[in-house]
């Protein structure tokens, strides 16, 4: 036996247990009456399914191996926390918690018992929902989340399930705090460190990682709020952040099933990587409402012209089918070399630490991927084998053939980038926020290296992009410059190419294969420009 008899009865026959709701790997909710009051509640008991089991006699949950009580009993105290963070909460459309106790060796808490239907449920019945009925639902569930985020936590599970709608008003209310996180006022670090749990389709690609979330970034709500959004306009689960990342949102979806391209643009803008999507869902909600721009093009509709701004934040280019972003760095004046954020962890080659000015420039979104390079070049080199993995193998003097042709191709001016035009736009250009690692001050946000890469290369922008929307300046492969290897000088500088002499090439970034040390953005190093490694690739500069 797993769940309460039916009749059985809690606190003294203070409540009554009916019937069971529903079964999760760390719970069993019932459906009770309060004796008392004679009304209807929800019990939730903790209830570790991998690890506990039930005393058929006294109803007495048990721990039969005593390796296990020491994580059946932490996960117990984060149950009850979550009942604690939840009772606190005071929101119509949020579900409200009235009791919270111990029996039977376990930990119970009885919130209100909601007449109604999931989200979830919803559509398998119906089927994709009308698109103002949608929104309205979708309206419900962001008055709450933008509650929640007052208040410095983040819900983290929003997904169709645990939006619950209310028969008797027709309010969605948002339910299941279980892997919310409360986050310190001060310094928005997250005050536990509980592991937080994905729901494919829901989570974004930050939740995949660990540490993804330690810091708060109502981002993470946004995207699975968006997401369930996309669930109730289509019927169908959307792809997981990473496939969205790698082939884009399938928007053919939504325009099947004749929904405004408004409503598509604010999700397609919602649904993209943490530092480029929407930011709030104030702005998400507004984003349904407005008049803001749509990104989604309708080739049936005439746009008028309109002048070009003088520079655009991205320029796409396509060769042989491949489209390739290159990224705008406004122009600016640095540090470069081993700041204050590398300590003990610098090397000597990165000092003296001096002032470089640099005008705007191109650099890659990504590093360069093998189906570009095999465009261009018609061979793959690599030694791990993907469209979209970083090309690897490839020497210095092969990138330049590659550049020659790419040009040929394109009448554009692509080039390696310098050294201090690569450690720029590494550390954020003008945006940057003194990280050791090019977009975080923690390495599994935003890089592949040795620790978590499983000893391989992976698909360019899986991890989190920096202030400038660059991908993989730390870590992946490294990356070759187009400068001859020299020591720092102490004095300024204004666009320097690096030395006019030498025999050894400067590559930078770290690898899959390298430890956090290496893949922080001032460390520098030099090789053969004839040299190849699996771990050594490029990236664009225009």
């Amino acid at each position: 036996m797993q769940a309460l008899r039916v009749n059985s009865t809690l606190q003294g026959g203070k409540y009554r247990i009916i019937e069971k709701l529903g079964q999760g790997g760390f719970g069993i909710t019932y459906l009770a009456e309060n004796t008392m009051l004679e009304g209807k509640v929800a019990i939730k008991e903790f209830f570790f399914k991998e690890y506990c089991e039930r005393d058929n006699a006294t109803c007495h949950v048990t721990i039969p191996k005593s390796d296990n009580r020491e994580i059946v009993e932490r996960f117990k105290q984060k149950f009850i926390k979550e009942a604690k963070t939840t009772f606190k909460l005071n929101h119509p459309n949020i579900v409200r918690i009235h009791d919270v106790f111990e029996e039977n060796g376990t930990a119970y808490y009885v919130m209100e018992y909601i007449e109604g239907e999931s989200l979830s449920d919803m559509v398998t019945r119906r089927g994709a929902i009308p698109e103002a009925e949608a929104i309205g639902y979708v309206k419900d569930a962001a008055s709450a989340l933008e509650y929640i985020h007052s208040k410095n936590i983040n819900h983290l599970d929003i997904k169709p399930s645990n939006l619950v709608l209310r028969h008797d008003d027709g309010k969605v209310l948002v339910i299941d705090f279980g892997v919310a996180k409360q986050y310190d006022a001060v310094t928005s670090e997250g005050t536990t460190t509980t592991p937080v749990g994905i729901s494919y389709g829901y989570s974004p690609a930050e939740q995949y990682r660990k540490n993804g979330v330690q810091a708060f970034s109502p981002q993470s709500d946004v995207y699975a709020l968006a997401a369930t959004l996309f669930k109730l306009l289509t019927g169908n689960t959307p792809p997981e952040a990473m496939e969205i990342q790698e082939d884009g949102l399938p928007v053919a979806e939504l325009q099947e099933k004749h929904i405004s391209r408004l409503v598509i643009s604010a999700i397609a803008m919602a649904m993209k990587g943490r530092h480029d999507r929407t930011q709030s869902i104030a702005e998400f909600v507004g984003n349904l409402n407005s008049d803001a721009t749509v990104v989604i093009p309708d080739p049936a509709e005439a746009e008028p012209k309109r002048q070009q701004p003088e520079v655009k934040t991205i320029r796409t280019f396509e060769v042989g089918g491949v489209l390739f972003d290159m990224v705008w760095v406004e122009g600016g004046t640095f540090r470069m070399g081993a700041t204050s954020e590398h300590g003990s962890g610098a090397v000597p080659d990165e000092e003296p630490v001096h002032s470089v000015t640099l005008s705007g420039y191109y650099i890659g979104k990504t590093e360069v991927t093998q189906a570009l390079w095999k465009a261009v070049m018609g061979s793959n080199p690599s030694w791990f084998i993907g469209d979209n993995l970083p090309v690897e193998c490839v020497s210095w003097n092969d990138c330049q053939e590659f550049i020659r042709k790419l040009n040929a191709l394109t009448g554009q001016n692509f080039r390696l980038p310098t050294e201090d035009e690569w450690e720029f736009a590494c550390c954020g250009g003008n945006n940057s926020r003194g990280y050791k690692y090019s977009g975080s001050k923690y390495i599994d946000d935003v890089a592949w290296y040795d620790g978590d890469s499983g000893d391989k290369t992976h698909p360019v922008a899986t991890e989190s992009p920096n202030e400038l929307g660059i991908y993989d300046m730390s870590g992946n492969v490294w990356e070759w410059c187009a400068d001859r290897y020299g020591v720092y000088s102490s004095g300024a500088q204004t666009n320097p190419k690096g030395p006019y002499d030498g025999s050894y090439r400067v590559y930078r970034g770290g690898s899959w294969s390298f430890n956090p040390r290496i893949c922080r953005s001032s460390f520098r190093t030099d090789i053969s420009p004839d040299s190849r490694s699996s771990y050594l690739g490029l990236r664009l500069s225009l």
